[in-house]
């Protein structure tokens, strides 16, 4: 018995790994810090500071007036008084369609080639 998977299953995981996974967009949100992230319990916020300069926090958290969260660097708060724009991750569902559509071009494109290069009749 041969444990090998069949190239079709293959093919069929790899497209749903890619098209699981999504497109996403940072989206400004203009509610507070102190509503949005107790609400909401996003996964990632960026936040561009007054001084121009941008922190993406993982995880974040709001205590008194400071949002805290993880970077590259560690853990960092950062004061509401800093704060200039506060972005949001969101699921960009036009994105995510056409990519997986794209993919699912590619894919059939390559099976079909496959199938020609086995043999079977192509005609174009």
């Amino acid at each position: 018995m041969s444990n090998r998977t069949p190239l079709a299953r293959r093919v069929m995981v790899a497209l749903l790994m890619v098209l699981l996974t999504a497109c996403q967009t940072w989206r400004p949100t203009f509610a507070s810090p102190q509503q949005l992230i107790p609400m909401e319990q996003p996964s990632s916020v960026r936040i561009t500071l007054r001084s121009g300069a941008r922190v993406t926090l993982q995880n974040p958290t709001m205590s008194n007036d400071s949002i805290f969260g993880v970077t590259d660097a560690g853990a960092v708060g950062v004061a509401s008084e800093d704060l200039g724009l506060l972005e949001v991750q969101r699921l960009h569902v036009l994105r995510s369609i056409g990519f997986g559509y794209l993919v699912l071009a590619g894919a059939l494109g390559v099976v079909a080639y496959i199938g020609c290069a086995l043999g079977a009749t192509c005609e174009l």
